[in-house]
């Protein structure tokens, strides 16, 4: 009975354990001072991806960097993952419009937009993606 009773005991705080780790990591992702979006382009191909934030006085630009390049090789169509990084300025809602714009011929081929929630601790989540 007793061998019973620390079994219990031990998976009761394994399951405690793990509940409190993917609690941590979704509160660490759902409530973060920085939102970072991460788009796909290919490299040597004449596109780029663009933003424009409809209500900058909610939130701003930080900055965007290279995630993952698989150009490895200059081989041409190689994707390369870049996040842009973005912050609340003030408590509000704005949405962050992402434009894949062909360079050479100067137009839009594609577009997505991000709604954008920054709380009263300015916390920032993106709540959908359309």
């Amino acid at each position: 009975m007793n061998i019973k009773v620390i079994i219990g005991v031990v998976v009761l705080v394994i399951f405690c354990g793990i509940s409190f780790i993917f609690g941590l990591l979704y509160f660490n992702k759902k409530f973060s001072k920085e939102l970072e979006i991460t788009y796909k382009i290919s490299a040597g191909i004449p596109f780029r991806w663009e933003f424009e934030i409809e209500d900058e006085s909610v939130v701003e630009f930080v900055k965007s960097y290279v995630l993952k390049d698989e150009n490895t090789g200059g081989k041409v169509g190689a994707p390369v993952y870049t996040n842009y990084v973005f912050k609340g300025l003030k408590k509000g809602k704005t949405t962050i419009v992402f434009k894949c714009v062909n360079f050479t011929e100067d137009r839009v081929t594609s577009e997505r937009r991000h709604t954008v929630i920054v709380d009263e601790n300015l916390n920032i989540s993106s709540v959908n993606e359309e």
